[in-house]
């Protein structure tokens, strides 16, 4: 009998990452770009330090999905789903609809300071509605929620971080409330159909993509 080949669920981490050019294509220029803040925009303080969290946002939303790819695999494969449909979502907005953000003057040279300039000089003020960095971050923490029972304190912590990152984008002045309430919005949708999808066809397809862990639970039950 041939043998059946399988490709590990971590490759399927690879459309995720080839969408991160997308961004980078269609943060170009601010030339025609909406400013959409409020004004309780204005009443939001700029705070170098939450540069920390912003930035521990990549790492967060990988270091998650590993960790589900591992640990429960339908979990796994809905928040891919969730964030690689979001964020097609987000792109599509942001090639038809630019939105910008005003950024204050940093200075100082602290190490805060730095970071916070060097990611502005890399990160052009468009590409802001609906936020990426909250959209994906929510979805992780709807996933967190959805295991806080099996893994409390891991959730918990997940919970708190990312909390942390969706306040970093507005205390760092790279989004305002507008994208971090779109941004909200799209990953609760994305998550809730992609959830909805992945439960109606885990019984069709898991066999091939559970975890050693999942089989072992499927055979004592």
């Amino acid at each position: 009998m041939k043998k059946q080949t399988r490709i590990h669920p971590l490759l399927f981490l690879i459309p995720l990452i080839l969408l991160g050019p997308v961004y980078s294509f269609l943060n170009q220029s601010t030339e025609g770009a909406y400013p959409i803040t409020v004004p309780l925009d204005d009443s939001i303080p700029f705070i170098k330090e939450f540069i920390i969290p912003y930035v521990v946002w990549y790492p967060f939303i990988y270091s998650a999905l590993i960790y589900l790819c591992f640990k429960e695999r339908k979990l796994y494969f809905v928040a891919l789903s969730s964030l690689i449909a979001g964020k097609i979502i987000a792109f599509i907005v942001y090639a038809t609809w630019q939105t910008t953000v005003p950024r204050p003057e940093v200075t100082g040279n602290d190490v805060f300071s730095q970071l916070v300039r060097f990611i502005y000089s890399n990160d052009q003020p468009v590409n802001c509605f609906p936020s990426i960095h909250v959209m994906t971050t929510f979805i992780i923490m709807l996933v967190a929620i959805k295991r806080i029972k099996k893994t409390p304190w891991l959730s918990i912590g997940a919970l708190t971080i990312g909390v942390l990152i969706i306040l970093s984008t507005l205390f760092t002045k790279q989004h305002a409330l507008l994208d971090v309430l779109s941004g909200l919005g799209l990953g609760a949708v994305m998550y809730t159909i992609s959830y909805a999808l992945w439960s109606m066809a885990w019984n069709r397809v898991s066999l091939p993509f559970t975890s050693v862990r999942e089989r072992a639970g499927e055979i004592r039950k």
